[in-house]
């Protein structure tokens, strides 16, 4: 605990944190006024408070994963927080760690990383033996910690520091050494001790079994709604398809519907970033990709198209469930660093213009599909210079030197005054403006997304209420000029109102409708007429091979111009039709994954499509020979 260091405890707790849970300028109570319906926290679990030079108050280091951190209350205080939040209608999702514990296994004879090609895992009769192909198995061949790759150490005094107990054995992790991020395998990412933090085998069954049954214990006890998976990119490819299921079984015998799981996999690519949801059982991620192309286009750096790519890559993460990938987004996080900072640091803009940059960002964040995160404190306009330490700022008068003079986007450094204290801060407003759309408009949250034009500074959108038939238009400016655009919408023949913004217009006999977005501004229209109705008309389809992944595309075009949904189906030799996946916008895709089937085999394709006056028609079937 020191209060005036960056990287040590400051004070602040769950009770803090609930406050009288009533007060709208306080506590939860102050969240759920700004318009949010669920808050992440910082994993609960008791950490070790200091390793090197820091303490832990990021929630990384856990050694206890039974009980709460003392240093953020008890666990009477921690169910009183949960409490306090489903009484305000908000839902609690856990930051949660499968990956690692906190660093006590000193590895013998360094910590560079150790491969199998140099030293291969080893049973207890000495013969060399492969992990991933027992992980979904019920058993694991018997190791011993002096033949594995770093020969574990533990100290005397740290031998039974962790719960559950089984944590403790030192062969129920990698110990191959430190992940080296300039020169790794994805082996090398997944074994590997991520910042010399302690690596579970997970690969085990029982280590995937234990970590599964002391994370059902948190649902069973304080009922929370769902986990933010820290690290999944580092477990091995199976690990999710046993843990998952044991979750989300674990949610239901609880009583807690709809529990969320989504995972933090550090990728900026869609493509690569899809397999994790296609493969590997994680029910969503994090969205990095669209935050990189968000970041990117309200700063001004680059164009929208990056934008309107991310929105057609969603077709990789679409599955036979149906439903449409909805992933957290995002413009900062306690990692990368503040919205504010990011912005800052790309456009290179201060002052009033980097205000603007900052809430046109925001309005991007809120008007596009997915579920927006904000970290806390953007609301209050915190900046910083960067991320980990420097995005941690204390919101209760803080005794950090930097922090009381840190610039602020939106209003001035805070001093020795409190943010609590702060009313009416621009970008706080925006959030409560923008969450009050969502709410009274649904289809800014559940809506299809249909790209009208990507170019330049230009971004305008499409988001069709399919039950309601009406149609929303919102346009983005990341330009210093006003601009005038022309886009083609679904809606001919209607005058559209302003729903954020000061626009208004009509559109013509063909749907065709002309506004001026000012500079660094957002328009949102909503168009007063219904889309006309028009029945189905049968689309064409063709598989090819992916041009940026190894997956076959099945790609429908649909006969008429108003079609909402494609739904797409395979037909083996010796099984019935089974979905592929649905989409509810251009490009309308689904895709084969070679491995799944058979070297060569035939496969039947179709596709149907709904309209919006429930109308379907379906596509001629299409063989297709799977190739690898």
């Amino acid at each position: 605990f020191d209060p005036a260091d960056s990287g040590w405890f400051h004070g602040g707790d769950y009770r803090g944190l609930t406050d009288d849970c009533a007060t709208p300028t306080r506590g939860l109570a102050r969240i759920k006024s700004l318009g949010f319906n669920a808050v992440w926290v910082t994993p609960p679990v008791k950490q070790k408070a200091v390793q090197g030079s820091s303490a832990a108050y990021h929630g990384y280091w856990g050694l206890d994963f039974t009980t709460v951190d003392p240093h953020l209350g008890t666990e009477q205080d921690f169910a009183a927080f949960v409490a306090c939040a489903h009484r305000l209608g908000l839902k609690v999702y856990l930051d949660v760690v499968v990956n690692h514990t906190a660093d006590v296994i000193v590895p013998t004879g360094g910590t560079t990383w150790v491969g199998p090609e140099e030293k291969p895992y080893r049973d207890c009769r000495g013969k060399v033996f492969q992990p991933a192909r027992y992980a979904l198995g019920r058993l694991f061949p018997c190791l011993k910690a002096a033949t594995m790759p770093r020969p574990p150490y533990v100290f005397p005094g740290e031998r039974a520091l962790k719960k559950p107990a089984w944590l403790n054995d030192v062969r129920r992790y990698h110990n191959r050494g430190d992940v080296s991020f300039d020169s790794c395998s994805e082996l090398c990412f997944e074994q590997g001790d991520f910042f010399g933090l302690d690596d579970l085998f997970t690969e085990q069954p029982s280590v995937a079994q234990g970590l599964a049954e002391l994370h059902a214990a948190w649902i069973r006890k304080y009922k929370v709604d769902g986990f933010r998976v820290d690290t999944a990119r580092h477990v091995n490819r199976d690990f999710f398809t046993l843990w998952v299921p044991r979750i989300r079984a674990a949610a239901r015998a609880a009583g807690v519907r709809d529990f969320e799981l989504f995972g933090e996999a550090f990728l900026t690519s869609a493509v690569d970033l899809a397999p994790f949801v296609r493969e590997r059982g994680l029910p969503n991620v994090l969205d990095f990709p669209l935050q990189d192309a968000l970041v990117g286009f309200a700063s001004g750096q680059v164009g929208a198209r990056g934008i309107a790519a991310r929105l057609e890559d969603d077709d990789y993460f679409q599955g036979p469930s149906g439903i449409a990938h909805t992933p957290p987004t995002f413009l900062g996080n306690h990692d990368i660093g503040r919205a504010a900072a990011l912005i800052r640091s790309r456009s290179g803009v201060s002052g009033a213009p980097w205000l603007r940059r900052v809430l046109l960002a925001h309005d991007v964040l809120y008007l596009l599909r997915g579920a927006p995160v904000v970290l806390y404190g953007d609301e209050v306009g915190l900046a910083g210079p960067g991320g980990d330490k420097a995005a941690r700022q204390d919101l209760f008068p803080t005794q950090v030197r930097e922090w009381q003079t840190e610039e602020r986007v939106g209003s001035g450094p805070i001093g020795t005054r409190s943010s609590f204290d702060v009313a009416a801060h621009p970008v706080g407003e925006r959030l409560k403006t923008l969450a009050a759309l969502r709410d009274a408009h649904p289809a800014l949250a559940t809506g299809a997304t249909v790209v009208r034009r990507a170019a330049a500074g230009i971004l305008a959108v499409s988001r069709i209420d399919a039950a309601g038939r009406r149609e929303y238009l919102a346009a983005f400016n990341a330009g210093t000029s006003p601009a005038r655009i022309t886009v083609r919408t679904a809606t001919p023949r209607s005058a559209w109102r302003a729903v954020l913004g000061s626009a208004r217009g009509s559109s013509t006999a063909i749907g065709d409708l002309t506004l001026t977005v000012p500079p660094t501004s957002t328009v949102l229209l909503r168009a007063e007429a219904q889309i006309p109705p028009a029945k189905a008309v049968a689309p064409t389809v063709k598989v090819a091979a992916d041009d940026l992944s190894e997956l076959l595309a099945v790609t429908a075009t649909p006969g008429g111009s108003r079609v909402v949904s494609v739904a797409f189906a395979v037909k083996r030799a010796r099984s019935g039709w089974r979905r592929l996946a649905a989409d509810d916008s251009f490009p309308y895709r689904a895709f084969l994954d070679p491995t799944s089937y058979r070297r060569n085999e035939t496969v039947h394709l179709v596709a149907i499509a709904r309209a919006l006056d429930g109308s379907t028609a379906v596509s001629a079937v299409v063989p297709a020979t799977v190739r690898r």
